[in-house]
């Protein structure tokens, strides 16, 4: 009877150690295909975007340089962008940016003629400086002829059916060049359109404001600078008038060793425009900047962001330079600019006071927030924390950068300090880009 209880026990145990392995064995294969299945949908939205890795660089980086500046397309054995550091595009590329342009445009011309520059390079063709503009400040209409575009298929749809824009990365006056050419792709010019009406270049057609995603400008003096003003008050000042965002003075030091210039851009063409307002000093003057001004408007579906330097400190007789943060170079015309001197006198219908001292050694500070009649706002990161918080037509005015007129641009810095600026704006930019064509 024992030994029948015993068996009867062991059949009984063997009945249900069989159970547990085959729930065991039926809960892995469930366990296996609802992974099994779990996979097979990742891989699906991957497709959709869901958990694909983020592509950079949505829309193409157009680099415009500053006053006697230079693109990566000149014969000069040095880059503007990235100065002392080196050529920083290329290491853009590294980190993921691989679309990355920075064509050369008049070394002194207006931001109008520059921006046609511009748009004729990007786009291929000749250089239209536009019929009525022409005449009226007196020199040749057409300009360089541009066999192929520098940014194929600009303004066109991908193979998403999303319209190809352009980001805009501009240093000190390439800023106004960068805005005038936004201002001429979103609402063209009528004078131009009644001028040449049989062939009037599509940019002054408008109807393009959507071509450009952002605008992101470094040092620009969106509302002129004071230093012209100060001249204008001690004639004696005038060999200053040289190195007003002159980028070709500061990057002297580089360029020296090359032993070339930086004269970039139709010498005749130059000339010419001298003869009238149609220059880059009259555009940096507070009165022009001002003229450049009431011509444009923010554009309601692209991002705008501006990054102010300041290099003084509080001194007896104003601001003045810090040596720590400003070359010796610039040293000299930022106690100008900082000077208290200036406070009380009057350019267009500013006048100066203290927040007009604080500068670069080139531009005021103040004047590199935003154009003053634009709306803007201090970047505050804890109020924007992701895409949809960012509102489009407004400027947004970045934490101001320690440093000079070329700090930004890496001269006098190394490689890893001139970098992480760019590649924290670059990203914030494509995460935008990212939201607004709903590819993240």
């Amino acid at each position: 009877m024992k030994k029948r209880i015993i068996a009867r026990k062991l059949t009984l145990r063997k009945i249900t150690l069989k159970r547990i392995m085959k729930k065991r064995i039926t809960s892995r294969i469930i366990s296996l295909i609802v992974c099994a299945a779990l996979l097979a949908g990742m891989l699906a939205l991957t497709g959709c975007g869901l958990f694909r890795k983020p592509v950079p660089t949505t829309y193409p980086y157009v680099f415009v340089h500053g006053l006697n500046g230079f693109g990566d397309d000149s014969r000069i054995p040095a880059s503007y962008w990235g100065a002392t550091a080196g050529a920083l595009l290329p290491e853009l590329e590294k980190e993921g940016f691989p679309r990355c342009y920075a064509p050369s445009v008049g070394a002194m011309g207006s931001a109008w003629d520059n921006a046609c520059e511009l748009y004729a390079q990007l786009m291929g063709g000749t250089v239209d400086y536009g019929a009525a503009h022409s005449a009226a400040h007196s020199h040749e209409r057409f300009g360089a002829e541009y066999a192929q575009p520098l940014f194929p298929g600009w303004g066109e749809k991908d193979e998403d059916g999303n319209l190809v824009k352009a980001n805009l990365i501009a240093h000190s006056f390439g800023g106004a060049t960068a805005r005038v050419l936004a201002g001429l792709l979103a609402d063209g010019s009528q004078a131009e359109r009644e001028a040449a009406p049989e062939d009037c270049s599509p940019l002054f057609a408008g109807g393009k404001g959507d071509w450009i995603f952002s605008v992101t400008a470094l040092a620009s003096p969106h509302n002129g600078v004071s230093i012209l003003a100060i001249v204008d008050i001690n004639p004696g000042l005038s060999q200053l008038a040289g190195l007003l965002g002159s980028s070709a003075e500061i990057l002297e030091s580089v360029l020296g060793q090359f032993g070339v210039s930086s004269d970039i851009g139709s010498l005749e063409h130059i000339l010419q425009s001298a003869k009238t307002m149609d220059t880059a000093y009259y555009d940096l003057s507070i009165p022009g900047a001002e003229k450049v001004n009431e011509a444009l408007r923010p554009y309601k579906d692209s991002y705008y962001f501006s990054y102010p330097i300041d290099g003084t400190k509080d001194g007896l007789t104003g601001r003045v330079a810090d040596t720590g943060d400003m070359t010796a170079k610039l040293r000299l015309p930022a106690r100008l600019i900082g000077a208290n001197t200036i406070k009380g006198k009057t350019a267009g219908s500013i006048t100066f006071d203290d927040s007009w001292l604080p500068n670069d050694g080139l531009v005021n500070t103040i004047s590199a927030t935003a154009p003053f009649n634009e709306a803007h706002v201090d970047f505050d990161a804890s109020a924007l924390l992701s895409p949809a918080d960012y509102e489009p037509g407004t400027w947004y005015v970045m934490p101001t950068v320690r440093g000079d007129h070329g700090t930004i641009i890496g001269l006098g810095r190394a490689m890893n300090e001139t970098l992480p600026l760019y590649l924290e704006q670059l990203r914030r930019i494509d995460e935008l880009s990212l939201y607004v064509t709903g590819k993240r």
